[in-house]
């Protein structure tokens, strides 16, 4: 399941044990999404709240640094 906010987007999905092909818990991935699509961060959280929480977390993280970095325009 996806979530957008501006440019960027956070998703979660379970998690597959490979050998026994049993659930063992949840991921999530950070993206931004414009101008292409681009994985910035995943992890994994044993819940599904836990890995929605995280998503959202890194995601404001993430924002808010790029916001900081960016460029300000200066009145001329």
């Amino acid at each position: 399941m996806r979530f957008y906010q501006e440019d960027y987007a956070y998703e979660v999905e379970k998690v597959r044990d490979p050998a026994t092909q049993l659930y063992s818990g949840w991921r999530y991935k950070v993206y931004r999404v414009r101008p292409v699509e681009e994985l910035l961060r995943s992890g994994n959280a044993p819940t599904r709240e836990d890995a929605e929480r995280t998503g959202r977390r890194v995601l404001a993280q993430i924002i808010r640094a790029e916001h900081n970095h960016a460029p300000t325009k200066r009145a001329a």
